[in-house]
């Protein structure tokens, strides 16, 4: 793990960091240490040689623009903080386009950055073929309505456009082909060419039957079974001369295997007791999503075909942002229509949202039913229980 704060990394340190970094670096954090293009670009550099999996690069503005080069092809990146960065619309732009196409990062925090309506609106876009991404913090900067509304969208429903609608049927044409090619090829007998047919024989297999029939040597194989044979004299002297002996052997070697047996035992009761109770006790279920543009589940409406929407994405913490009562209102929508929907069954959607300190009415219906909705998908949520009042069941009985 490496850690640096406010301290300025210029890039002839991070030169030579790339060249002596461990391979099992896992963790980078560099909160403002002055990092420009050029400090970027070498650590992109080290981050394609490295599994790193937590990158924290707070504070450091001269970057905002360029911070789409970590979400590269070979990305192993699964959490990353871009906190106070003064990330605008048009830096989010090439950011979220990247977004779309990674399967790493799982967790994404923008805290505290200049992201407006437009820039919502680029990141909802690159979330509707994003199936990774589980946590989004977009706390501390300037949503308004518009911008939520484009968050609540990709949370029920899409339907695809023009160019989706091309590449799901370019995926689908891969697949078969690739299906195709995976199947043994066949001869005119109709007979796979990997295995043989059952009439054909190899010449080990010939050998064998030769001997077992007989063939050119018959009479000598004939003399062989007659001294073989447990009825001559000779048998019986080879088989009462060895038997004492072979007894003797699997004796000793039995109760040597029993001794060893007891040993094994006793050495591995404790692991064996720990097994039991690991797979006692429950795992998590993890759900994984297929391509969205390859969803069997899928509906046509108006001509157009719809799909699922986002649903792995589980917690989206809008606090601090500028959402009035019908931003609250989209989003009341789009998790009472996760809630409802039959599209993904047993996939429950966004499980946590944080709204708090915008500048919607805390008094409003919507989000009075929208927190208690929230309340009962939370994972942690128990369910109080209701006990009867001594009184009524003494009355009534």
């Amino acid at each position: 793990q490496w850690y640096q704060r406010r301290v300025r990394v210029s890039p002839n340190i991070l030169t030579v960091l790339n060249l002596a970094a461990p391979q099992t670096l896992t963790t980078i954090s560099l909160w403002r240490c002055g990092l420009d293009r050029e400090a970027l670009h070498i650590i992109v550099n080290m981050l394609s040689k490295l599994a790193v999996r937590n990158v924290s690069l707070d504070g450091n503005p001269e970057c905002a623009g360029h911070f789409h080069l970590l979400l590269s092809e070979d990305c192993t990146i699964s959490s990353l903080s871009l906190r106070s960065n003064k990330i605008n619309c048009t830096d989010i732009a090439p950011f979220a386009a990247a977004l779309a196409a990674n399967k790493s990062l799982t967790n994404l925090s923008l805290h505290n950055n200049s992201i407006e309506d437009e820039g919502a609106q680029h990141i909802a876009k690159g979330l509707r073929m994003n199936r990774t991404l589980l946590t989004l913090n977009l706390s501390g900067n300037k949503v308004t309505d518009v911008g939520t509304k484009a968050l609540s969208e990709i949370l029920t429903s899409l339907t695809l456009t023009h160019e989706e609608i091309v590449a799901r049927r370019k995926l689908i044409s891969e697949n078969k082909s690739s299906l195709a090619t995976d199947e043994p090829p066949t001869t005119p007998g109709g007979r796979t060419k990997d295995r043989p047919g059952s009439n054909s024989r190899t010449g080990s297999h010939t050998t064998l039957d030769k001997k077992g029939k007989g063939g050119a040597s018959g009479k000598g194989n004939k003399k062989q079974d007659k001294m073989e044979k447990p009825g001559t004299k000779d048998g019986r002297k080879s088989d009462m001369g060895n038997k004492g002996k072979d007894d003797k052997r699997k004796g000793s070697r039995a109760g040597a295997g029993d001794a060893k047996k007891g040993n094994i035992k006793k050495g591995t009761a404790g692991k064996k007791y720990q097994e039991e109770k690991e797979q006692e006790t429950p795992q998590p279920e993890v759900v994984e999503f297929s391509n969205p543009l390859l969803e069997s589940n899928m509906s046509e409406k108006e001509g157009k075909i719809v799909v699922p929407g986002n649903y792995a994405l589980t917690c989206l913490n809008l606090n601090n942002n500028a959402i009035n009562d019908i931003g609250v209102t989209y989003l009341y929508k789009a998790i009472h229509f996760q809630e409802n929907s039959t599209m993904k069954r047993g996939i429950k959607g966004l499980l946590r949202l944080t709204i708090k300190n915008n500048r919607f009415d805390p008094e409003s219906r919507h989000y009075n039913e929208l927190a208690d909705l929230m309340t009962r998908r939370d994972p942690f949520y128990e369910q109080p229980i209701i006990e009867e009042d001594q009184s009524n069941i003494t009355a009534q009985t």
